[in-house]
């Protein structure tokens, strides 16, 4: 009897033992399940989206472009004399008047030399009188000489004549005519002493010109101690300080000191990718965002395309493009960064959806019937442009020919019409959407994205098809 007890004592302790582990385990599996239910029952219901109406609208096609801020007129104010600036008057952001000084360089060092210069100059006036009175006394000197020496020859010629008749001795006719020698040797030494005093003359005026060339250049330096604007403007940057040394001479201009610039006419230098510089003119209208102004749009229109292009950062070639625009009487800053939309083309009355919307989607991968009877897929490419139109709750793949496109908005050519509801976001649907899902708009519908009617599309450039 008592092994009976015990058998069952140990029957229900193991049930109960069972009955716990099993629930316990399903408290526990419960909530695990009951969350991939939902999960699928919600899958079943389909994707939450939004959608967007076809619409008509102006689209314009625009060539886009980033671009800097610069001022029509910007000068770099350098030192032409290596010197300690003393003093910067006007400071960053000040307007200046062309003419008016705007750094003072240390001038004790080129006064000196202008000094010294000056000095030079008088001793090399000083020596070149001197040298003009000893050519003065020598070509005195030299008239005596030919004096004498024409008296010689005329007593030689007299007394060669008495000397034939035997009317003197020959000593005294060699007397004569040693004295003859003797003046005409004189002379030459002479003649030779003027032409080198002549030639000291000379050389004390080239003395003289290189005097005042050192002259002139060291007051020229000294007036380089005080470095005016060149043009009315605003100083956008001072580089260096009081005390520091500017570095320059005349033929080779120095470090930058500060930078001046026209503020009061602005400009854009915005870089043209080599692909669309073909398709942009002088005079087209641009449309210029600038950092800082958050969506604001300025109009301006495009002045010049430079006619070579540049490296650019990704080793495309660049041209740079020149549009002056309205800044509107806003205080614009020179150095901001802006974007350009040059419009090169509007269509009217044009077919316009969400960029977004349209999909490339590869053609091997749409179902059969649509990759067979839509006409606007090609199945000779490996990529078709689809948008999906939502109906009654499912979405049908269809594909589109653009016309072009922006981040924002695509305009269609074929595929779509009026009124037609294409799905429009979010993205991470879009991506895996396939034809025929089921999808569903929040609460009753209401997830209808509807554009404003009064802007036109602007729109990038783009390949058709």
């Amino acid at each position: 009897m008592s092994r009976l007890l015990r058998i069952l004592r140990w029957t229900v302790g193991v049930g109960v033992v069972l009955a716990l582990v099993v629930g316990g385990g399903a408290a526990f599996l419960y909530p695990k399940v009951q969350s991939v239910m939902e999960a699928r029952a919600e899958a079943a219901r389909g994707e939450l989206v939004a959608v967007t109406p076809v619409r008509r609208d102006r689209v314009v096609r625009v060539v886009s472009a980033p671009g800097t801020v610069r001022a029509s007129t910007s000068v770099n104010i350098s030192s032409r004399v290596s010197a300690q600036i003393a003093s910067i008057p006007r400071l960053d952001g000040e307007h200046v008047e062309a003419g008016q000084i705007v750094v003072t360089l240390d001038d004790k060092e080129i006064r000196a030399q202008v000094d010294a210069a000056e000095a030079r100059l008088a001793a090399d006036r000083a020596n070149l009188a001197a040298v003009q009175a000893s050519l003065r006394a020598e070509e005195a000197s030299i008239e005596g000489t030919r004096a004498s020496m024409d008296k010689a020859a005329a007593d030689f010629e007299r007394l060669s004549t008495l000397f034939a008749s035997g009317d003197i001795a020959k000593s005294e006719l060699d007397t004569v005519r040693a004295e003859f020698d003797r003046q005409r040797a004189n002379l030459a030494a002479q003649i030779a002493s003027l032409e080198r005093t002549r030639a000291n003359v000379e050389s004390a005026r080239a003395g003289i010109r290189i005097a005042e060339a050192d002259l002139s250049r060291a007051r020229e330096n000294l007036s380089y101690t005080e470095i005016r604007s060149p043009i009315d403007g605003t100083i956008t940057r001072v580089n260096m300080k009081e005390g520091e040394v500017a570095l320059g001479t005349i033929s080779n201009v120095g470090s930058t000191i500060m930078t001046i610039a026209d503020l009061s006419d602005m400009r854009v230098i915005a870089a043209l990718n080599e692909v669309d510089v073909a398709r942009v003119r002088e005079g087209m209208t641009v449309r210029v965002y600038i950092n800082g102004f958050g969506d604001r749009v300025f109009t301006g229109e495009l002045i010049r395309v430079a006619r070579e292009g540049v490296a650019g950062a990704d080793g495309t070639r660049v041209f740079d493009a020149e549009i002056v625009f309205d800044t509107e009487d806003e205080r614009m800053f020179a150095g901001l960064t802006a974007n350009v939309d040059i419009e090169v083309e509007a269509l009217e009355d044009a077919l316009v959806v969400p960029s977004q919307s349209v999909q490339d989607k590869r053609v091997e991968d749409l179902p059969q019937a649509i990759r067979e009877n839509d006409p606007n897929i090609d199945r000779d490419r490996t990529y078709a442009s689809v948008v999906f139109v939502y109906n009654d709750g499912k979405v049908v793949a269809r594909g589109v020919k653009t016309s072009a496109s922006s981040l924002r908005e695509t305009a269609i050519l074929a595929g779509l019409e009026e009124g037609d509801r294409v799905v429009s976001g979010p993205f991470r649907v879009l991506r895996t959407l396939k034809h025929n899902d089921t999808v569903r708009l929040e609460g009753d519908g209401a997830v209808v994205v509807e554009a404003a009617p009064a802007r036109a599309a602007e729109t990038a450039e783009a390949p058709e098809g």
